[in-house]
């Protein structure tokens, strides 16, 4: 049993390159998946799975008040073990092909007024009069989230190797390990170009040449990033949940506001389906919505 598991752990890790957080993700559900086998069901071979044992597994998520995304993805990681141990023989029967995943409710994406996102700029533009290493490197970290609207583990992983200044692009390894080029403005470049320089000077040997590193020159880690980013964005908002991804929704919005098509968005974001950048077209629609609303007439 312990072979299947980690064949099917190899192959979405080395054949289909999921990303760090997904495996990390897929194995914590799997484990408990196993965990209510055992005690509810007494079953512990996860080959004499039937669709009921997965639904009742369901109802017990749905009923702990666990949340939607949270049960889908739980199914997502049960859909792909099963169809691996289908392809290699380890069934003959998929338990999960009839099962449908609970609706999950439609979020607008949080983002920041562009005014309010100047406003941090300007902040943290003064801040790095002094060269300190630390307070320029947060400065090139927002205004690259900002102006690239890259994801916060795309943004742990850049790599000075992966940045063109002739070209004026970066290169950034999104999601199934897939590569994509975004533009930089020539205000980040010259941003970037300053706190390189300070890097060199300050960091001695930056970890895998990193872009972005701790003060001790260390690769940095995802709740380092999320507290930092988090931190300047509630200098100008009071919305909950904010961080990296806040930035990535503005640049998104911000760009479909002032024009730019639906199709370039979702290559610079790197969404594999239109479907996942058509989000951003609710969000405006909304914000046109409550401008009508304070803005026309009333009869």
């Amino acid at each position: 049993m312990v072979d299947i598991v980690q064949q099917f752990f190899n192959y979405i890790q080395y054949e289909r390159r999921l990303a760090a957080h997904t495996l990390t993700a897929y194995q914590t559900d799997l484990s408990q998946f196993q965990t209510y086998l055992n005690h509810t069901h007494q079953l512990f071979d996860l080959r004499e799975v039937k669709m009921a044992h997965i639904r009742g597994w369901i109802i017990t998520m749905i009923e702990s008040k666990e949340a939607s995304t949270t049960v889908n993805r739980k199914i997502s990681c049960l859909k792909s073990f099963y169809k691996f141990c289908l392809k290699s023989g380890h069934v003959q029967i998929n338990p999960t092909t009839k099962l449908i995943r609970p609706k999950i409710p439609t979020r607008l994406p949080k983002d920041v007024r562009f005014e309010k996102i100047m406003d941090i700029k300007d902040k943290l533009e003064l801040d790095t009069a002094s060269n300190e290493f630390a307070k320029f490197r947060d400065y090139a970290m927002f205004m690259t989230f900002y102006l690239c609207g890259i994801r916060r583990n795309e943004l742990i992983e850049l790599t000075w190797d992966k940045l063109d200044y002739f070209q004026q692009q970066i290169s950034v390894l999104g999601k199934g390990k897939k590569e994509r080029r975004i533009p930089l403005k020539s205000e980040l470049i010259e941003i970037l170009k300053k706190y390189q320089q300070i890097q060199t000077t300050d960091i001695v040997n930056p970890e895998d040449n990193c872009i972005f590193v701790l003060d001790n020159g260390k690769r940095m880690y995802a709740n380092f990033v999320y507290r930092k980013i988090q931190r300047y964005l509630a200098m100008v908002s009071t919305q909950k949940g904010i961080g990296p991804h806040t930035l990535r929704h503005s640049f998104a919005s911000h760009l479909l506001n002032e024009g730019a098509e639906l199709n370039a968005i979702k290559e610079l974001l790197g969404h594999s389906s239109l479907a996942a950048t058509q989000i951003y077209t609710n969000s405006s629609i909304e914000k046109l919505r409550q401008v009508h609303r304070i803005s026309h007439p009333k009869s």
